[in-house]
């Protein structure tokens, strides 16, 4: 009876020792994904905060062309620009 308990020791032993391989590696594996993740989520505030900027910008330019064109129509009707010649 003896021996069988040895035996079961020395397999729960290398068992035991397994796992916490296992859970080391397990552990370092989850490390390494959570850099992962953290720069992942840098990258996308970084690319936000650009496709952000560059609304803005477009947004601007449109505003401007708009005002220019509003400015040019109210100039031509002020001139008297719709005024048939007789």
């Amino acid at each position: 009876m003896q021996g069988t308990s040895e035996s079961v020791l020395n397999i729960s032993d290398s068992a035991v020792h397994d796992l916490r391989v296992r859970v080391t590696r397990i552990e370092h594996e989850t490390r390494f994904h959570n850099t992962e993740l953290a720069v992942l989520k840098n990258d996308i505030a970084y690319v936000k905060d650009e496709v952000g900027g560059i609304s803005r910008g477009i947004n601007k330019i449109l505003w401007a062309i708009s005002l220019s064109v509003l400015g040019a129509i109210m100039t031509f009707i002020l001139t008297g620009g719709l005024i048939l010649n007789q």
